[in-house]
């Protein structure tokens, strides 16, 4: 049984003390707290976990956003290996486990000691290249970089060291909706890191992976995730599947 209780602000010594006061007097055996989102670490850190997430979005910017949803998005990731055997056992592996039917992956050799694979429903949806980079990131040990454009507006790197996201960068933070200050902030891209990473000319990075308020602040998306692949020694990231399928070198995992 649970104790539930909605709480504003960090805990406090005198709020748990009262929390694990009122949850043996409601016979309870755990307590389940909503609080805002600029709290929650504080709260983990007083030895909560996260279960859920509250969201919430204004019904006008929700439609406006919905109705920009019609440019398509498309993404890859590229793993730092020459091991395409087992990129290829990892998509094979780990793809139909991610959500929404997959119809296809696409794994293209190494080039420039990148392995790079696309998929059909990483292109449609975007969480989804971010989980099977995850995945992959993982069970190889690996540096992988998972980029790509997001409905024809925004261009989205995320960069991942044995399973950890090291780096993420999205061309105009608060494209969804509003954020916190400091996950803006943390959308902007370290170019040491990534120059360290990929061979890449720091100051280069900088130059190019701007933020912006909005997309028309900015350069083209379709230039800008071309120039940072470039930077990044990954031209081929700067398209999705369906072009992969076209490489005459391509290895094709097809699905019912």
């Amino acid at each position: 049984m649970a104790y539930e209780a909605r709480i504003e602000g960090a805990p406090s010594e005198e709020a748990l003390l009262r929390l694990i006061e009122e949850a043996k007097e409601a016979g309870a055996d755990r307590i389940e707290i909503e609080t805002r989102h600029e709290d929650g670490d504080a709260w983990i850190r007083a030895g909560f976990t996260e279960t859920a997430r509250l969201l919430e979005a204004p019904v006008a910017a929700l439609e406006e956003h919905l109705g920009a949803r019609r440019e398509p998005s498309f993404g890859s990731l590229h793993v730092q290996s020459d091991d395409v055997e087992a990129v290829v056992r990892a998509v094979r592996q780990f793809v139909p486990r991610l959500p929404g039917g997959s119809t296809g992956s696409v794994v293209l050799p190494p080039r420039d000691g990148w392995t790079s694979a696309y998929d059909e429903l990483c292109d449609r949806e975007p969480e989804m290249l971010r989980r099977l980079a995850r995945e992959i990131s993982d069970r190889m040990g690996a540096f992988v970089v998972a980029i790509g454009l997001e409905e024809g507006r925004v261009v989205r790197y995320i960069a991942l060291e044995r399973g950890r996201v090291v780096d993420e960068y999205l061309s105009v933070p608060e494209y969804y909706g509003p954020i916190p200050p400091g996950e803006v902030i943390g959308l902007g891209a370290n170019p040491r890191l990534m120059a360290r990473m990929t061979g890449a000319d720091g100051d280069a990075v900088r130059a190019t992976a701007r933020t912006g308020r909005t997309p028309d602040e900015l350069e083209p998306p379709g230039d800008l995730l071309a120039e940072l692949a470039r930077l990044f020694g990954i031209p081929q990231a700067a398209h999705g599947y369906a072009d992969a399928a076209r490489e005459p070198d391509a290895i094709v995992i097809p699905r019912g």
